[in-house]
């Protein structure tokens, strides 16, 4: 019998169901992590921090000496204190001034000049050898300012011939004045020196620092002081006139008081003053109040 082409025999694969099959696990891939970026990154901030300490804060680039010379300068001792604070103390309470990359003289410059009027200039050489050299140039005195209770004199002309002001103010506090009228140190009450004095109103109220009158005004009281000299004539004090006038008036130490205008040109004034004392007026001189010489052409005198 032939049994290869039977179906009852016939072969048949059985096919698997997967209705009961039982589902393999999913494996995770395993993520590699790079540590060598975050390696290198900390190695470069480990080695800025190095280079911040190195530069800032240790003494490689400390300022270790500083000088200050002054010249024309009262308060050098004060002003080597000042220059000493600087250098100690931290920028945001965290930064060495002392340090050559956080030094800057333009500060410690200002500072200065704005502690001590006094100061008109401030230099300051830079040498990393020998450290930093501070220079302080002071102002020279052109002039006083003293405080008065003086009454502005009025622009005016009739003002002469009722209310003029022939006798010297009373002063109260006086400062030495630079040759741009700015009050930088306390003056003693001399008068009679080379220096045009001037009296101003107290209520005023200008303190150290401040200018209090202009340098025109201290270059026309300087010529006219040393030219009325020359003629025998001494002025120990001046007044300028009210707010924006021009009026100034020269006291002398004969008693009496001339009135000028700054806008006129002084070397005219002077000499009509000298042709009327040395003529008109000579014998009268001892008992002159005021000789008025404001406008052109005209003279007043009492």
């Amino acid at each position: 019998m032939d049994f290869r082409n039977s179906d009852m025999f016939a072969y048949r694969r059985k096919k698997h169901s997967t209705i009961f099959a039982i589902p393999e696990k999913t494996r995770r891939k395993k993520v590699a992590i790079n540590w060598r970026p975050y390696l290198w990154g900390v190695l470069i901030i480990l080695a800025l921090l190095g280079l911040l300490y190195l530069l800032i804060f240790s003494p490689v680039l400390k300022i270790k000496k500083w000088s200050v010379e002054s010249f024309n300068f009262t308060l050098a001792a004060q002003g080597r204190e000042t220059a000493d604070k600087f250098f100690r103390e931290k920028i945001w309470k965290f930064f060495p001034q002392n340090n050559w990359l956080i030094f800057s003289g333009h500060n410690l410059s200002s500072r200065l000049l704005s502690a001590y009027p006094e100061a008109k200039n401030v230099s300051i050489n830079k040498d990393i050898l020998k450290g930093i050299k501070i220079t302080i140039i002071g102002r020279s005195p052109a002039a006083i300012w003293c405080d008065s209770l003086a009454i502005p004199v009025s622009e005016s002309i009739d003002a002469t011939s009722t209310q003029a002001v022939i006798a010297l103010p009373q002063s109260e506090k006086c400062f030495f004045t630079d040759d741009e009228g700015l009050l930088y140190h306390e003056a003693p009450e001399i008068f009679g020196t080379g220096l045009p004095t001037f009296f101003g109103n107290s209520e005023q109220d200008f303190i150290l620092g401040e200018h209090a009158v202009a340098s025109s005004t201290v270059q026309f009281a300087g010529q006219l002081k040393k030219q009325l000299r020359e003629i025998g004539i001494d002025l120990p004090g001046f007044m300028m006139g009210a707010s924006g006038s021009k009026d100034l008036v020269a006291f002398t130490d004969e008693g009496w008081a001339a009135y000028f205008n700054m806008d006129r040109p002084l070397q005219s004034q002077v000499k009509v003053l000298g042709a009327l004392l040395n003529g008109e007026i000579k014998e009268k001189r001892t008992g002159l109040k005021y000789v008025d010489l404001r406008l052109a052409g005209k003279v007043y005198y009492k």
